[in-house]
């Protein structure tokens, strides 16, 4: 059975074909488990398929292609969503093999299937300050306090599924970041958010909060902009791209206390394919 899929602003939209099944559950026994540097920093879910399984329905021309020591992915330049990818080299069971993401499919919850594929509990320590970067090193960010002590979270929504989103929410001053000139910021719907990514290699590391427009606070009653200029304060992260000393797959997600938000996914084919 045919499952579509598509990046999160629609440019880029396929047909994958001979899909096993629409379930959750059979994504699970589909998807690749890869723990090398760059599909921890992705967070892709991939599944190898045949090279002629994979129809394009819609293609803007938009997509950027990034090789790794080990790993070749393309992504949507304009949203950042990985879409493609292929172990050219190394000892991969899939080198040279066509590689789907399952994130970018309609209707996929990672919470059916996300899994350990880096390292153990008693080995996810991070340092402090914590440090971490994108697959190319331009856009990098340390943590100026321990991790532990932030608020961290997961939801199901489009743009996080696509994304591989696991946030930490420190304020401006426990942040330190760096090359946000390499980044391409993404905006949607009603543009409260920005969702950056490395513009070379298509990794999101941080989020940027803008919150409504200036006439729309001005309207609010007090107690509601404090709220406001305390969020804007917030400097999200994507923990996925810490790095963990003596491990070359980075953090290990499911030793922390994550706390996961069921967002669902009824209708936002009708916002993302608009």
């Amino acid at each position: 059975m045919a499952r579509f899929g598509n990046c999160h602003c629609g440019g880029y939209r396929f047909e994958l074909l001979r899909a096993e099944s629409t379930e959750a559950e059979g994504d699970e026994k589909q998807a690749v488990p890869c723990s090398c540097a760059a599909c921890t920093k992705l967070g892709a879910q991939w599944q190898a398929v045949e090279v002629e399984d994979v129809r394009v329905i819609h293609d803007e021309g938009k997509m950027m292609e990034h090789r790794s020591p080990n790993m070749l992915h393309k992504f949507c330049s304009v949203c950042g969503t990985t879409l493609l990818g292929s172990h050219p080299e190394g000892q991969s069971p899939w080198r040279q093999q066509t590689l789907v993401n399952l994130r970018a499919l309609q209707g996929f919850n990672p919470f059916a299937l996300e899994r350990d594929t880096s390292v153990s509990p008693a080995q996810a320590q991070t340092t402090w300050p914590s440090t971490g970067s994108c697959l190319c090193g331009k856009v990098d960010i340390t943590l100026l306090e321990p991790l532990e002590t932030m608020s961290m979270k997961e939801d199901n929504c489009s743009i996080c599924t696509r994304n591989a989103w696991v946030g930490a929410y420190p304020s401006k001053a426990q942040v330190s970041l760096h090359g946000t000139e390499h980044t391409q910021d993404y905006r949607f719907g009603r543009r409260f958010m920005g969702h950056p990514f490395c513009q070379t290699c298509g990794v999101h590391v941080y989020m940027n909060v803008y919150g409504p427009p200036q006439h729309v606070l001005d309207r609010l009653p007090e107690e509601r902009k404090a709220l406001v200029r305390r969020n804007l304060d917030i400097a999200p992260v994507n923990i996925r791209v810490l790095d963990v000393h003596g491990s070359p797959s980075g953090l290990d997600i499911s030793s922390l206390p994550v706390q996961r938000t069921d967002e669902g996914q009824d209708g936002y084919e009708i916002d993302v394919l608009r």
